[in-house]
């Protein structure tokens, strides 16, 4: 009996372990994020920024992709016979577009391990493309799972006027240190500007550690600008204004937090999907948007896929030219965040450690049965 007992008991306690390690898998947003801006900063390009409303689009895709699988021959046709123009269209991303209308958008598809398509994505054009652009300067993930476990991971691409992400300590989370670097991008699609408001090709910027500019003064433009946080603990927000040669403006801000904690994600971040499948697709099967080639600024006009174009343009802005309102740039945390201790569980540990009180209590009850018996 006692025997028994403890082999019931060393098959509760793997089984939990097993549990928790579940329940503590990173968060595959995150994975890919983390996974592309490395491969873009070892090519010597700026991360990419995470856009809500690509997200979005992303998602959606995914989504039709779990539920009705690949209904055509090109994987970028929903369903209900979307483009990605569409679907990015009518989530309100304003993306620029070129002289004929056409968005300048991109979309790569796989099913599988995520590095296994990243390593896919990378080693084949034009998916490499959409990954090392040094046009776009948005990225959106989408992540669905099939009936059968797969998951379909939809990644979109995009670049806006005016909206130009900055990245604290290529965008870590947490640092010890409050001298810091911050990684500046910059319009590449159309460096001259467009119209009064929307800028081109930054040349000059000036930070702050508060959203307020006046009286500061401007300093040349560079990738990468050293700074000084304030030294107190805690989350701490970086403001960057830009300046092009016509003195068009725009904004953008980062955040770090500095000694222990965690940065809070985005409200919009997606729910996370089940656990990745292993099983990949035929390389034909994920042939995304061609994306624009990393050619110089002043040339760049990436071609987009043969549906037809949507003649969205920015609008022009309604708030004076200085006051250009700020993007959010809170950065995803990297896969795996440094824990707290003034943080709550999460509901999965909470619910294994409950799991373990049960199995400990049945062992506890049927121990005292056999010594009972035993008597």
């Amino acid at each position: 009996m006692r025997n028994s007992l403890c082999t019931f008991f060393l098959i509760a306690c793997i089984a939990w372990v097993s549990l928790s390690v579940s329940a503590q898998e990173s968060d595959p947003v995150a994975t890919w994020l983390t996974l592309v801006n490395e491969a873009r900063l070892d090519e010597g390009l700026a991360p990419y920024g995470l856009s809500t409303l690509l997200n979005a689009s992303a998602q959606r895709h995914a989504d039709d992709l779990a539920d009705h699988g690949f209904t055509s021959d090109d994987v970028h046709v929903g369903s209900d016979g979307s483009t990605i123009k569409k679907r990015i269209t009518e989530t309100g991303y304003t993306a620029w577009t070129q002289n004929d209308g056409e968005l300048i958008v991109g979309e790569n598809v796989w099913t599988g391990a995520i590095e296994d398509g990243l390593a896919y994505f990378l080693e084949n054009s034009p998916q490499r493309e959409n990954i090392l652009s040094s046009v776009y300067r948005e990225i959106g993930i989408g992540i669905a799972a099939d009936e059968n476990g797969q998951n379909h991971y939809v990644l979109t691409f995009g670049v806006r006027p005016n909206v130009l992400p900055i990245f604290i300590n290529d965008g870590a989370p947490n640092t010890d240190n409050p001298e810091i670097a911050i990684r500046l991008t910059n319009e590449k699609f159309r460096p001259e500007g467009q119209g009064v408001v929307f800028m081109g090709q930054a040349i000059e910027i000036r930070i702050n550690n508060e959203p307020v500019f006046e009286d500061l003064p401007w300093q040349p433009w560079e990738p990468l600008v050293p700074w000084t946080l304030s030294n107190t603990p805690g989350e701490h927000t970086v403001y960057v204004q830009f300046r092009d040669a016509a003195n068009r403006t725009a904004a953008s801000t980062d955040s770090i937090v500095l000694g222990e904690g965690a940065i809070a994600l985005p409200t919009a971040t997606l729910p996370s999907p089940t656990a990745e499948a292993t099983a990949t697709v035929t390389p034909t099967s994920v042939v995304p948007t061609v994306a624009p080639a990393a050619t110089s600024a002043a040339s760049a006009t990436p071609s987009s896929p043969t549906s037809t174009p949507s003649p969205l343009r920015p609008g022009p802005s309604p708030l004076p030219l200085n006051l250009t309102p700020f993007p959010t740039w809170t950065p995803l945390p990297l896969p795996s965040p440094p824990e707290t201790g003034n943080h709550s569980l999460p509901l999965g540990a909470v619910a294994s450690l409950q799991g373990l009180a049960i199995i400990l209590g049945l062992y506890l009850a049927l121990r005292r049965r056999s010594s009972r018996d035993d008597a």
